[in-house]
């Protein structure tokens, strides 16, 4: 149970660091490399970026789950509470639903790379495993935007019960 809980509080985040971490080493080493010893490698451009692409999309359910998605809260706040509310369940809601839409044409691109065994320029890994992780963060995001919700009006329930959440 200790595993399952501390995925569900760290798992983002721990593959988002295990990514940015690889690619600041890399990235490190290159330009050693170049620089120094004037003998750059191929291949780390191109890690760099797949490392950044992912960690992009990793972070989907990190964002939801910490609700620290990118919006604009003003009408919110200027609104009555009721219908502040409203555009507050809306705006999450819609992004549950964009992530879920998106789950199955970025599967589809994953899919299409897979069967016609397109390989990346440099590394020459297959192209599946980078598009592969786009619908995983749609899936993470899809859950955790749900899981975000319902905590959102377990929220405005112990609210209206007149308990405050600390």
């Amino acid at each position: 149970m200790k595993v399952l809980k501390w995925l569900e509080q760290y798992l983002e985040e721990g593959i988002c660091v295990i990514l940015l971490i690889s690619l600041t080493v890399v990235m490190m080493l290159q330009v050693v490399l170049r620089y120094f010893f004037q003998a750059p490698l191929v291949w780390p451009e191109e890690f760099c970026r797949y490392c950044f692409v992912a960690s992009a999309f990793i972070s989907l359910g990190y964002c939801f789950r910490t609700n620290c998605m990118l919006r604009v809260d003003m009408l919110v706040k200027r609104v009555p509470k009721v219908i502040g509310i409203g555009l507050e369940v809306f705006a999450r809601v819609m992004s549950i639903a964009f992530c879920a839409i998106m789950i199955e044409p970025a599967f589809q691109v994953a899919k299409n790379a897979a069967e016609i065994h397109q390989a990346s320029p440099a590394m020459k890994l297959p192209m599946w495993i980078l598009y592969g992780i786009a619908p995983i963060g749609f899936v993470l995001g899809t859950a955790r935007g749900i899981q975000d919700l319902v905590k959102y009006f377990l929220s405005l329930r112990k609210k209206e019960k007149g308990v405050e959440l600390s």
